[in-house]
């Protein structure tokens, strides 16, 4: 399979805990909803680790919950950041889609999933065009669909809220994925 993401590596933070996440509700979200306090003490946590990434920026979804993370992450980074609409969440609908078939299905082929997939893609890539190692920060949706295209095996696609992933690519063109904790 193809998989359209440029070759260079990065670092991935799916954003703190909001009262959506806590709530294990598998419905969308009811808004652009902002950290709960484990979200904000979960970012908290992780600070200075992510301050000792060789992070050259960030680039970051554009909602609320991701924002504010990277408020809380970068305080002491001098690193600039941007905000890629590209990086958006997906609907419940659109993560349903994605995930019924399971981990290493491919790349879905039509509907509202494949157009989210492409999104994914473009806003990666997009990210990818910044001085790195990037540090992106984005959703769990985001996270199925890049190790997705990626063709990742040995790692969760469904990540936890706030653990930092470095993703390396390989000589042979395959990719790994790490969970770095602190």
């Amino acid at each position: 399979m193809d998989r359209m993401i440029a070759t260079k590596e990065f670092y991935f933070i799916r954003h703190g805990q909001t009262d959506h996440n806590a709530s294990e509700n598998e419905g969308d979200h009811p808004s652009d909803i902002p950290l709960n306090q484990l979200g904000r003490e979960q970012a908290g946590k992780i600070e200075p680790l992510v301050a000792s990434l060789p992070v050259k920026t960030v680039c970051v979804s554009p909602m609320k919950r991701a924002k504010e993370t990277n408020a809380i992450l970068t305080v002491r980074m001098e690193t600039p950041y941007v905000e890629i609409k590209n990086l958006e969440e997906c609907s419940a609908k659109i993560w349903w889609e994605m995930s019924k078939s399971g981990m290493y299905a491919g790349v879905p082929q039509t509907g509202e999933a494949r157009s989210f997939m492409d999104r994914v893609r473009d806003g990666i890539n997009e990210a990818l065009t910044y001085q790195g190692p990037v540090l992106i920060i984005a959703h769990g949706g985001i996270h199925w669909a890049l190790c997705c295209w990626m063709g990742i095996k040995k790692h969760k696609w469904a990540i936890d809220n706030c653990i930092p992933v470095h993703f390396i690519p390989q000589n042979d063109g395959s990719w790994v994925a790490r969970e770095i904790l602190p």
